[in-house]
């Protein structure tokens, strides 16, 4: 890890974002009291998700002289692990996977790489390069690999700690990243009247090589203006029916819609 941070670039910049998840909470009500095991990250990801499909120039990846634009959105979502380096569970194609599907897809991937974390954790032991100069250059060339890169951590990463107001994570094999912290009341002004709502820090961070301040900006208000607006109370709605169609009809409990075909092969643009 030492020699992977000296390699790989920082990020060109971070802004942040206060927002109020009043209609998040609701949505998790929803869920929760349909025994659906949502959880605040499953929200933070559908909404990243929806962002993309509505600003998707502002979810590039540069990747040696080529800027790509994926075809649909796979999230790298960290998770905490056995050593510092926290694995990142990549979950495909979160643009087209309501929550119905997405949140039954999200705790399966979390439980294999917990699963597998064991072994990946004992093959590296196992394989150590004694040459500092050699372990530089097959990470060199690793960053450079496109498909080593989105199978580690996705187009995008997201970051979300329950212990922190904030977190302001760096950007490692993608170009951009998302760290939220803990969801904690605040005083705010709505309309010109202070009250006190329940809210979160949104951090994203970004490499300027593939996007600048502008765009991240803008894709920080549509997460922003999805997670206080309606509609992932309404796909939360969606989702407890789902389940109770299903339970009445004596399938499982647990969901679910099948998310739309995943066209996750980037476009390349020169």
């Amino acid at each position: 890890m030492p020699d992977a941070w000296e390699t790989f670039h920082v990020p060109g910049g971070f802004g942040l974002l206060l927002v109020d998840v009043t209609q998040v909470k609701k949505a998790l009500r929803i869920l929760r009291d349909a025994k659906i095991p949502a959880t605040f990250p499953h929200l933070i990801v559908r909404a990243v998700g929806l962002a993309y499909s509505r600003t998707p120039g502002a979810f590039q990846i540069v990747c040696n002289y080529h800027r790509l634009l994926p075809g649909a959105l796979n999230v790298g979502l960290s998770m905490a692990g056995q050593t510092t380096y926290a694995p990142v569970v990549v979950l495909p194609a979160v643009d087209r996977s309501p929550l119905s599907s997405l949140i039954p897809m999200v705790i399966d991937a979390v439980d294999a790489a917990a699963a597998r974390e064991a072994a990946d954790l004992k093959t590296l032991y196992k394989w150590v390069i004694p040459f500092r100069w050699l372990r530089l250059w097959i990470l060199r060339v690793l960053h450079r690999n496109l498909k080593f890169r989105l199978r580690l951590v996705g187009h995008f990463q997201v970051t979300c700690l329950n212990n922190t107001d904030m977190v302001v994570p760096l950007v490692f094999y993608s170009s951009g990243s998302l760290g939220v912290g803990a969801i904690r009341d605040r005083m705010i002004v709505i309309d010109g009247t202070p009250v006190v709502r329940p809210t979160v820090w949104l951090s994203g961070v970004g490499d300027h090589a593939s996007s600048d301040g502008v765009r991240g900006g803008d894709a920080m208000q549509v997460i922003k203006s999805i997670l206080e607006g309606d509609e992932l109370v309404n796909e939360a709605r969606e989702a407890a029916a789902l389940k109770a169609s299903a339970k009445a009809a004596g399938g499982p409990g647990l969901l679910l819609a099948e998310p739309q075909a995943a066209g996750d092969s980037p476009q390349r643009q020169t």
